[in-house]
């Protein structure tokens, strides 16, 4: 292989950035996961941090996605939206990460239809007492969605 046919390097400091997008995407995953652990307080019923895991995970999907794109080399965007996150990527990433989320026997359309309940899980969730009504989300995604991403960031340099 000719060196005009060698992909470019990777600009140094964007690669740093993009490690330590991806340190702390791993560290709120971590957060969402203690956060999601049922544990019994001493009245005996069981005590679960639903908000604070779903912030957690959104915020870790979200920085992964921006680890992503820094590791392609791209700018990441600004905002919390991880639909629009994700089409910043690389189509091959994009379907890597929609591979490992999906669960046997999924709909194709699925993924769309579950991203778009999602997407802004970050920016509603964290006043959720503000709402006057019902919010849909769907924990176990975001779930599955981060650890896709936690999976995929493992293909990129230390």
């Amino acid at each position: 292989m000719s060196w005009r046919n060698c992909p470019p390097k990777p600009d140094a400091t964007k690669t740093a950035e993009a490690v330590r997008a991806r340190d702390q995407a791993r560290e709120f995953l971590l957060a969402a996961r203690r956060c999601n652990e049922f544990r019994p307080p001493p009245s005996g019923h069981q005590q679960f941090l639903f908000v604070p895991s779903l912030i957690c995970y959104a915020f870790s999907v979200e920085l992964g996605l921006k680890a992503l794109a820094l590791f392609e080399g791209k700018a990441p965007r600004w905002g919390h939206d991880l639909k629009d996150l994700l089409s910043d990527l690389s189509p091959g990433v994009q379907a890597r990460i929609v591979a490992e989320t999906r669960t046997q026997g999924e709909r194709p359309t699925f993924f769309d239809q579950q991203l778009e309940i999602v997407r802004d899980v970050f920016d509603v969730w964290r006043y959720i007492y503000e709402k006057e009504h019902i919010v849909d989300t769907d924990l176990d995604f975001l779930q599955r969605l981060a650890a896709a991403l936690e999976k995929v960031l493992r293909e990129f340099p230390a």
